[in-house]
């Protein structure tokens, strides 16, 4: 696993404190700790696991509580950490709104990884509602949604989405495989080609432009007859 996937830096703990100066030290001192904790996961995530556990019995916070979920994630363990994220963002140690959201769309991913397209539903929409314009949420409920096989809301999500990310190379494929599944060849073609211009090393949308491209050669020679 990537050690750039693990690493989610916050920008403040949920503590009040005597003076400010104190409260910014503290702040560098556990935003240090939680770096620490989550490289340990690539070199160790057993071990990493375990730390966290640790600190979060020493008072880690959300933190250590994260952690332990990407810990659990490296270890094979996607449906707990999705479980143990959702339930993070969900209590009064989540941060602020925008950190729950952050952390919500963490979960929905791992939901997703889980198969678990309503409990990622439920993630997704959760941070949306905590952060309306929030990316990674939006795209995180329009996979839910089409692993539920409501391409239509699907494709109204991943359009919300471009006008945030207009250069999203997944989102265009995502929204691509939408309009496939709906059968609205001409807007799925459009999307897998942009995608492809915007990325051009990711197997699966070489892969789906294939599909779609077989499709449209179907759809031409029947309409010949």
């Amino acid at each position: 696993m990537k050690l750039s996937h693990l690493i989610y830096v916050f920008a403040s703990v949920a503590m009040v404190f005597s003076s400010p100066a104190c409260g910014a030290d503290l702040t560098e001192t556990f935003d240090a700790q939680h770096r620490s904790c989550l490289e340990q996961i690539a070199k160790d995530a057993d071990l990493a696991y375990e730390e966290a556990m640790i600190w979060r019995g020493d008072g880690g916070g959300r933190r250590a509580r994260h952690c332990e979920a990407m810990a659990l994630f490296a270890l094979g363990h996607t449906a707990e950490a999705a479980h143990r994220l959702h339930s993070l963002a969900a209590s009064n140690q989540g941060g602020s709104n925008e950190m729950k959201a952050n952390t919500y769309a963490e979960a929905a991913n791992f939901w997703l990884m889980a198969r678990e397209p309503h409990q990622a539903f439920e993630a997704a929409d959760a941070g949306l509602k905590l952060s309306g314009e929030h990316t990674a949420c939006r795209v995180a409920r329009a996979r839910a949604y089409a692993m539920l096989k409501r391409y239509d809301y699907a494709e109204i999500d991943l359009t919300s989405a471009l006008v945030f990310e207009p250069d999203n190379a997944d989102i265009y494929r995502y929204r691509a495989d939408a309009r496939f599944e709906q059968g609205k060849l001409d807007g799925a073609k459009s999307d897998i080609e942009r995608a492809l211009d915007l990325d051009m090393t990711r197997v699966e949308t070489a892969l789906l432009r294939g599909r779609i491209n077989e499709s449209l050669r179907q759809a031409k020679a029947e309409g010949g007859e």
